[in-house]
């Protein structure tokens, strides 16, 4: 995989130029207190729900990983300062890879966000980064974090952990079901399939709208077990009850031995032949879901652009 990644790539595994992201505009945001969202690219997703903001996965650095040269570098243009941000009441992580545990955008955030939710094990590394230790809440899977109205529970999901070569799988991974007054969220994380999704489904579906990775998939056996394909995706968005997906993980860096544009083609032919209703936001984009954007293949004007 090491060797075709960095040496029998074709041309068009990254978007040429770099995809774009829409300013984020703090005021529109502000303005609304319906159930919002805007992606930031990767998994980072700004959502409010019952008037609470949650940060998933903060990552605004251009390279997603701890190994200088070779890590994986960013295709899409991200926020220009995270003073950008709104006051957070939560950010949420599903995992302590570094393309979802970002140690810059951590340091930045700390001091405009409430609490930290995390899998267990993993709030060791946010106190070694500032993070005030009374911030910082572990949960197992299946334990729940009450924020006011908002309940936040960890839930199970199929995949590893580790920074560096000597922890490997030290610390706990999940997926989220967010539970509002009025409204349910699920957040994938990475994961693959597998059949407890459908016990997600029954003890904290149904969900109004679902965030699943669609863009790290691999042909080799060990990357087909711990990330959803596509097309998986979409059958993990009907077992755990959802209504309405929101596809991530894609066009923001290259993870894959794939074309850049490839996951989302792909989900599309899938989300289209399941029936299910879905939204595929432009980076920095704020969206009301059913009401205000996410509806465009804004994508496509990049493909074989020069």
């Amino acid at each position: 995989m090491f060797w075709n990644y960095f040496f029998s790539k074709s041309e068009g595994f990254v978007p040429d130029p770099p995809l774009p992201a829409e300013p984020f505009d703090i005021s529109q945001w502000n303005g609304q207190r319906d159930l919002q969202f805007a992606w930031m690219g990767h998994t980072t997703f700004l959502i409010k729900i019952d008037n609470k903001v949650i940060l998933t996965d903060p990552m605004f650095s251009q390279q997603a990983g701890s190994f200088g040269w070779v890590s994986p570098k960013r295709y899409s243009k991200t926020l220009a300062s995270t003073d950008n941000l709104p006051e957070l009441d939560v950010i949420l992580i599903t995992h302590n890879h570094p393309d979802h545990l970002d140690e810059d955008s951590i340091k930045a955030l700390i001091s405009k966000t409430r609490h930290f939710i995390v899998p267990l094990g993993v709030g060791k590394l946010l106190e070694k980064w500032g993070v005030p230790q009374k911030k910082i809440f572990e949960l197992d899977w299946w334990q729940t974090k009450s924020i006011d109205d908002l309940t936040i529970t960890a839930a199970p999901a199929k995949h590893t952990s580790e920074r560096g070569v000597l922890d490997k799988n030290m610390t706990l991974w999940a997926s989220y079901g967010i539970h509002g007054k009025k409204q349910n969220l699920y957040l994938s994380g990475d994961s693959g399939w597998f059949k407890g999704l459908y016990e997600v489904g029954e003890r904290l579906g149904p969900f109004d709208v679902t965030f699943f990775e669609i863009g790290a998939y691999s042909n080799l056996k060990g990357q087909m077990e711990v990330h959803y394909s596509p097309e998986q995706a979409v059958k993990a968005h009907k077992a755990v009850r959802g209504k309405l997906i929101v596809p991530s993980g894609w066009g923001t860096f290259d993870l894959g031995l794939f074309p850049w544009h490839e996951p989302i083609e792909r989900f599309l032919i899938a989300a289209n032949q399941a029936g299910i209703d879905y939204l595929t936001p432009k980076i920095g984009e704020v969206v009301i879901p059913r009401k205000v954007g996410g509806r465009e293949e804004w994508w496509k004007l990049f493909i074989n652009n020069k």
